[in-house]
């Protein structure tokens, strides 16, 4: 199994984007706002989410293709 150590910061950011998408997803589904408002806000905030999400994922897929972090036995081998 391989571990991938994130730093705080990049822990913050990955739940940071999925907290926007989820409030815009769950503006969508409530019916608290008048229509209008609700999907204005809420698809703004899916799309805010997802494009911050963007750059996050390409930093963490890097990490994984960089190959910089050895799989957890060989750490424990050490």
């Amino acid at each position: 199994m391989r571990e991938i150590p994130l730093t705080l910061p990049e822990i913050g950011m990955i739940n940071s984007t999925r907290f926007i998408i989820g409030t815009g997803v769950g503006l969508l589904l409530a019916g608290k706002l008048d229509r209008d408002a609700r999907r204005g806000v809420g698809w703004t905030l899916v799309a805010v989410g997802t494009l911050i999400s963007i750059p996050v994922a390409v930093a963490f897929l890097g990490k994984l293709q960089a190959g910089h972090y050895p799989q957890l036995s060989e750490r424990r081998a050490a």
